[in-house]
């Protein structure tokens, strides 16, 4: 008997371990909502609120990101967000009727790769945050003129990063809705001797701290004449000015590649300061010698954005549509920041494209096949 016991004891405490077990694999599959196959964004927004599974869209867990995968058109309002929910757009389009986009309340939206755009430009308030917490990364919100309602501004929090826009304000006006400070002084304000500025301002997400000799760690730039240098990391695309109040040449140490590939890069003379704009992170490096030209390149900048960019469609575009690079870009593996760096595409170099997907375009480039990010890119062959 007691033997049948303690078997029987097992056979409980197994099943009620493997229903354990089931349980968390279906929490960590329901935080992941995707919209396609008959599950829409309101309802994906309904589910990760209530936890709950709403028409064809699976129960959310607290924390949910919803996954775009075509743009979407939505006339209704929106459901109040009152939980944790990324809406990750892989760089699609959201258009919104004229009502607020999103109304906050008591929960945390964290917009990703993602455009909200509405449909007749809107002059009123684009959101309502009520005991909320916004985040944009990569995100804009266009075809408005309005602002954030702030209900309350002692819990309501805003957070940016990366390449974004609220119908085209400035970071200081979109802290003054808030009413509080903004962070700390992010790390490029507080180097040493160099100054490092971005187009999207240093809040957007740019790091820097100083480096010496030491941690350089490259016998080419010994012999070039080290005099400084400057480690340079997270959001870095066009528009990143770094200068050296010294005079010299630039040289740079990329990030991409381990150990990081030594090349020289274009720098000009600007009131006794050697300059240069960097595209990509890495260590800018002052070495003795000259700077390349007096004056700073024509075309630096990211192109100022349309009302309404086109969007980057999954289907194939036509088969060697011409386009032109606007910025020296990656030329990568796969479409993916992460993929393998296959060289590095310079400005103004036109080329046939094959395919686009999620912002990047295929190309055949010195033989080989690979990929480009669409940011820095025109179309000059209009394809389709």
């Amino acid at each position: 008997m007691d033997n049948l016991t303690s078997s029987v004891i097992r056979r409980v405490a197994l099943a009620l371990l493997l229903c354990m077990v089931l349980a968390a694999t279906m929490t960590v599959q329901a935080r992941r909502i995707h919209v396609k196959d008959g599950c829409d964004l309101r309802d994906a927004i309904r589910a990760a609120n209530y936890n709950s599974a709403i028409g064809d869209c699976p129960a959310g867990d607290e924390t949910d990101t919803i996954i775009l995968y075509s743009d979407v058109k939505e006339s209704k309002s929106m459901p109040e967000i009152n939980t944790d929910i990324t809406l990750d757009g892989r760089g699609r389009k959201v258009t919104i009727g004229d009502r607020p986009a999103f109304v906050i309340d008591d929960g945390m939206l964290t917009l990703r790769n993602v455009r909200i755009y509405y449909e007749t430009p809107r002059s009123e308030d684009i959101m309502i945050m009520v005991d909320g917490s916004l985040s944009l990364v990569n995100a804009w919100i266009q075809n408005c003129s309005g602002g954030i309602d702030v209900e309350d501004t002692d819990e309501s929090k805003i957070e940016l990063q990366g390449d974004w826009r609220i119908c085209q304000h400035s970071i200081d006006v979109v802290y003054k809705w808030f009413d509080y400070k903004p962070p700390a002084p992010p790390s490029c304000a507080t180097l040493t001797d160099a100054t490092v500025s971005a187009a999207q301002g240093l809040q957007s997400g740019v790091e820097c701290r100083d480096i010496d000799a030491g941690a350089v760690g490259n016998q080419a730039v010994y012999d070039a004449g080290f005099i400084d240098a400057v480690d340079v990391w997270g959001y870095v695309g066009a528009g990143v000015e770094i200068c050296f109040p010294w005079g010299g040449a630039m040289m740079f140490l990329d990030a991409a590649t381990a150990p990081r590939a030594l090349s020289a890069i274009d720098s000009y003379n600007s009131g006794g300061k050697t300059c240069a704009f960097l595209n990509r992170p890495g260590t800018a490096v002052l070495v003795a010698g000259q700077p390349t030209t007096t004056a700073p390149p024509a075309a630096v900048a990211e192109p100022a954005p349309e009302p309404e960019p086109a969007p980057m469609v999954s289907e194939p575009s036509v088969d060697g549509c011409p386009i032109r690079t606007t910025g020296h870009i990656n030329f990568r593996a796969e479409p993916s920041l992460d993929a393998e760096r296959l060289g590095h595409v310079l400005r103004g170099t036109t080329v046939g494209s094959i395919s686009r997907i999620w912002g990047w375009y295929q190309i055949r480039f010195q033989g080989r096949t690979g990929w480009i990010g669409g940011k820095n890119v025109d179309n000059i062959g209009n394809c389709q």
